[in-house]
């Protein structure tokens, strides 16, 4: 049974480098020490059993350093001759194909995290201004209630001088009807209340229609809050579909 591992950056790998050890993946048919070698590393002592996963010595035994309380030597002790040229040539596309894929992953990964990036920032505008939106909306209601407090005082005091005149004016003619002042002072402050209900009821459609145009400002925030959490949806879906291809490569090199 094999397992894998990320191999390192073997682009420019070559079977005769005798500079560096090759990457490696785990066998259970091959490994532990070699006590039945007669190889020895550099720091002479017996080696250890691992299985090459690189380029186109992928799947190959050989000998390698066992030390791991010092440094690793480069000692490389080849146990399985070289593939043949028709096996070399498919690891080397298998691995080709591995490398483009590898890449193709990493710049769209690049592209993906600029947009959640550009996105984010956009989201982070759109709350700040709705933060500076409600501040402005809570300051304008006040406003107008305060507003409308001092028209309410504004009308007491008109009504008071209103009715001190009529007073004034019931004095001064004796002999007006004052059955007919009475009427007509109730027609006035009759008229005067159609016109505060009228008034009223235009502010209270006013601040309506604010309430509603906050609402599908609010309505419009969620589909745009919708929209980023499908795009990130979107993004770890395209991961789990690069997970595939990459198993499916493996699959294909164990075989």
């Amino acid at each position: 049974m094999v397992s894998w591992s990320e191999p390192s950056d073997c682009s420019d790998y070559s079977s005769d480098d005798v500079s560096r050890v090759p990457a490696k993946m785990e066998s259970t048919d091959w490994s532990g020490i070699a006590l039945n070698h007669s190889a020895r590393c550099e720091h002479r002592a017996p080696c250890e059993k691992f299985v090459a996963f690189e380029w186109t010595d992928s799947g190959r035994r050989f000998l390698g350093c066992a030390k791991t309380d010092v440094p690793k030597c480069n000692f490389v002790d080849w146990i399985d001759p070289e593939w043949p040229v028709q096996l070399k040539q498919a690891l080397n596309t298998i691995w080709t194909m591995y490398e483009e894929e590898t890449t193709n992953r990493l710049r769209q990964n690049v592209v993906n995290a600029e947009e959640v990036v550009k996105v984010m920032e956009e989201k982070r505008k759109m709350e700040n201004d709705l933060r500076f939106f409600k501040v402005d909306f809570a300051k304008m209601v006040a406003d107008k209630e305060d507003a409308i407090t001092q028209l309410g005082n504004a009308r007491l005091v008109i009504s008071d001088l209103q009715e001190q005149i009529e007073k004034k004016n019931l004095t001064d003619k004796s002999d007006t009807n004052i059955h007919q002042v009475l009427r007509l002072k109730a027609e006035k402050e009759r008229d005067q209340e159609k016109e505060e209900k009228v008034k009223l009821v235009q502010e209270m459609d006013k601040i309506k229609q604010e309430k509603s145009m906050l609402l599908e400002e609010k309505e419009k925030w969620k589909q745009e809050k919708r929209h980023l959490e499908y795009t990130i949806g979107d993004l770890f879906n395209e991961k789990e579909a690069t997970k595939g291809k990459i198993r499916k490569i493996k699959e294909i090199v164990d075989e």
